[in-house]
């Protein structure tokens, strides 16, 4: 390898993690075991649970509770809390909303369809500065749009406007071990285009303080989440993407941000 390659090579890695603090995903990530509900976790979870008292939580059927402010997940079934992980919300700048909505579907093997403002301020700037190659590197598409896509050649985008805001363009990341979507997503109807989604930086769970996303909900263990949904293993096909799996019987989720007396009985999940 050549003084000229090499330095092209590490200022691809450099810029690859610059776009991964951003989008949440890095590829050198170390995937880590997947982590079951701590002792003691339930009880206090249940509290909360059974504290509500205003029909919020249904008395019978699945629910999912997100509460932003702990950043935590529970998984509910007959007014009783089943599980609970840890979740990544919206930093300050980008809160994740509230909302209440059902899911519907897993998406296994998922691309990411990277938000225009990241495509502008980081996608772009690092295209001009690299060429094509930052974009095979990190396994990023030009796509005529998200809902019918046709991949079109980058050398058709004018990466100077897009850069400046000039112009908008849909891109997205295909399936893999780098990608921010991880192995699965949970799509939501709601007017934010939020969802739930593995992650392959799972390091950032073990943090106190998780509002760290541009505003989507990461999950600590989404195999885990989908295991219980769909009751049985997830099975991903890695060599197809985007597979939409039913879930049997539509599950409500509510996201939400708990008050100060809930958080004292949360406490001892954190």
């Amino acid at each position: 390898m050549n003084a000229n390659t090499s330095h092209k090579r590490r200022f691809l890695i450099a810029g690859a993690v610059v776009l991964a603090v951003a989008a949440g995903g890095y590829q050198l990530a170390q995937l880590y075991p997947s982590v079951g509900p701590t002792e003691g976790a339930m009880a206090p979870a249940q509290r909360y649970v059974d504290s509500l008292g205003d029909g919020g939580i249904p008395a019978h059927g699945r629910y999912i509770l997100v509460d932003a402010a702990s950043a935590r997940l529970f998984m509910i079934e007959d007014g009783h809390v089943r599980d609970t992980m840890k979740v990544i919300v919206g930093k300050p700048t980008s809160a994740t909303p509230a909302i209440r909505s059902v899911i519907y579907y897993a998406t296994l093997n998922p691309y990411w369809n990277v938000p225009p403002d990241l495509a502008q301020k980081i996608i772009a700037p690092l295209v001009l500065k690299y060429g094509d190659d930052y974009l095979n590197y990190r396994g990023y598409e030009v796509v005529s749009s998200f809902a019918q896509p046709k991949v079109l050649s980058p050398d058709s985008v004018d990466w100077k406007a897009v850069a400046a805001g000039k112009t908008q363009i849909k891109l997205r990341q295909r399936p893999g071990p780098s990608n921010s979507m991880g192995q699965m997503k949970f799509d939501l109807a709601n007017a934010n285009g939020i969802y739930l989604h593995d992650t392959p930086h799972k390091e950032l769970f073990a943090k106190d303080e998780r509002s760290l996303s541009n505003g989507c909900v990461r999950l600590e263990d989404a195999e885990r989440l989908a295991r219980w949904l769909l009751g049985k293993e997830p099975s991903v096909d890695v060599t197809a993407p985007e597979q939409h799996v039913p879930i049997p019987g539509a599950v409500p989720i509510t996201i939400a941000y708990l008050d100060s007396g809930a958080q004292k009985q949360l406490a001892g999940l954190q």
